[in-house]
């Protein structure tokens, strides 16, 4: 459980900064990296395709998707063993559980968002 989580701010922390290397290595203006078919052109501007950073957006993406589902499956795991231990705290049980669930959508929401805006 630590080594996912661990694993999951690391992605979120290395993110922007492979996002800034992929930029940085942009090729000048007016090359390809793919055949022109595949190159959107908005006007005079062409934005060019960088496989690189699409590929450690999709990678971070699957890791934070991973990282929450473990989190979220581990906290309804532990939840459900500690309402079967002590039935008569089952209320306060589910509250935290739901309040840790949320907290931990919270971060994946904001950790997709920031993964999207690194592409």
């Amino acid at each position: 459980m630590k080594r996912v989580m661990i694993m999951a701010v690391l992605a979120m922390m290395l993110l922007p900064a492979a996002a800034a290397l992929a930029q940085e290595a942009a090729p000048p203006a007016g090359t390809y990296l793919f055949p022109p078919s595949d190159v959107q052109t908005v006007g005079e501007n062409q934005q060019v395709l960088n496989p690189t950073a699409a590929l450690g957006v999709a990678i971070g993406l699957g890791l934070i998707i991973i990282g929450a589902g473990r989190g979220i499956g581990a906290i309804g795991s532990h939840a459900v063993d500690a309402i079967a231990r002590q039935p008569e705290a089952g209320g306060r049980i589910f509250t935290s559980m739901i309040i840790a669930a949320a907290l931990i959508e919270g971060v994946t929401l904001f950790a997709i968002v920031v993964a999207m805006m690194a592409l």
